[in-house]
């Protein structure tokens, strides 16, 4: 084994394992900034994208730490009963739909590339929500997927799509839900209008 091939099992296995932090916030803190219909589509957008980079000899590893790690949130959200789906997330099942017929057209590459960016814009909730209520437990696993994310990056072999694309495209969304977690929510104006 090489050490392309270990950073890249190092990045699957990392981002499999930061699931378990993840799960222990939920039940301890709350589902607050979490998101049933989120996961449940990051984990079929996951699992597209960990099909078509095996099927294409791609940097499989990570998005199959992620589908694994999405299918026991998914779980552990419905046993929370935090089931919230909303037009956005109609917006993703449609995207998820449009990576199922990119796949079939385009194939293996295309897939990768459709259902990365879907995943992507399916974090887009939880970043809002994240922002809104911080949460600097959460935004530390996010840290953790930063770094899952960059040794599957630099495990890629080449700066080709099915070795890189993805785990650069998922460092920069975990950086950002880290940032958001760091955000100091803006506190609301209490002016009354009163003067004395």
């Amino acid at each position: 084994m090489d050490y392309h091939q270990a950073l890249k099992i190092a990045g699957g296995v990392l981002a499999l394992l930061l699931f378990i932090p993840m799960a222990a916030c939920i039940l301890e803190e709350g589902a607050e900034g979490q998101s049933f219909a989120m996961w449940f589509l990051w984990g079929v957008l996951d699992t597209i994208l960990t099909i078509s980079l095996l099927k294409s000899g791609g940097n499989f590893w990570l998005p199959l730490g992620f589908t694994i790690g999405d299918i026991a949130i998914v779980i552990l959200l419905v046993s929370k009963t935090k089931l919230k789906w909303t037009r956005f997330e109609t917006l993703i099942l449609a995207m998820v739909i449009a990576c199922m017929v990119a796949w079939k057209l385009g194939g293996d590459v295309t897939a990768a590339i459709f259902s990365t960016l879907a995943i992507c814009v399916a974090a887009i909730p939880g970043f809002v929500s994240m922002l809104k209520s911080p949460q600097r437990k959460v935004g530390n696993v996010w840290a953790g997927y930063v770094v899952a994310n960059g040794l599957a990056f630099f495990g890629g072999t080449a700066m080709i799509i099915k070795e890189r694309f993805a785990p650069g495209a998922f460092a920069l969304c975990s950086l950002a839900m880290f940032a958001a977690s760091r955000v100091r929510p803006r506190e609301r104006n209490q002016c009354t209008g009163n003067n004395g």
